[in-house]
């Protein structure tokens, strides 16, 4: 069962990269629409975007549980991160509790964008580092 752990968690790493990278792209493009006043699709979209930022997290946390063992400097960068990214959500989920919609223009853009990108940094070690080993 493991190992099925650790394919997955390699082959979630080669397109994690681009999906993040997506992601960021469309947080900043829901940041512009909140400002040009487009509420309704800024809102949706965002909706669609949080779906997608909790996939993100689940990955690097079960990244950084699989590389605790075999790489545990990694696997604490990416608990880090992680936190970091759960962290700038749950600020965002505090503004639109607030429904503070100039406060959450500033977050997206500024916090959440920034940070999503923040993952190219570890993309390839993270991607050499679930590698299955050869049989």
């Amino acid at each position: 069962m493991m190992a099925l752990g650790s394919d997955l968690a390699y082959r979630t790493a080669m397109t994690a990269g681009p999906f993040v990278d997506s992601l960021a792209g469309d947080v900043m493009a829901i940041a512009h629409s909140l400002r040009a006043g487009d509420l309704d699709d800024a809102l949706a979209n965002f909706e669609t975007s949080a779906d997608r930022l909790q996939r993100f997290l689940t990955f690097l946390v079960v990244a950084s549980e699989l590389l605790v063992d075999t790489r545990p400097a990694l696997g604490a960068i990416l608990a880090d991160y992680s936190r970091r990214l759960l962290s700038t959500a749950s600020r965002i989920q505090c503004i639109l509790d607030e429904r503070d919609l100039v406060g959450l223009t500033i977050a997206l853009e500024h916090d959440l964008a920034r940070t999503l990108e923040e993952y190219s940094a570890y993309r390839r070690d993270v991607q050499i580092a679930l590698q299955p080993a050869a049989a």
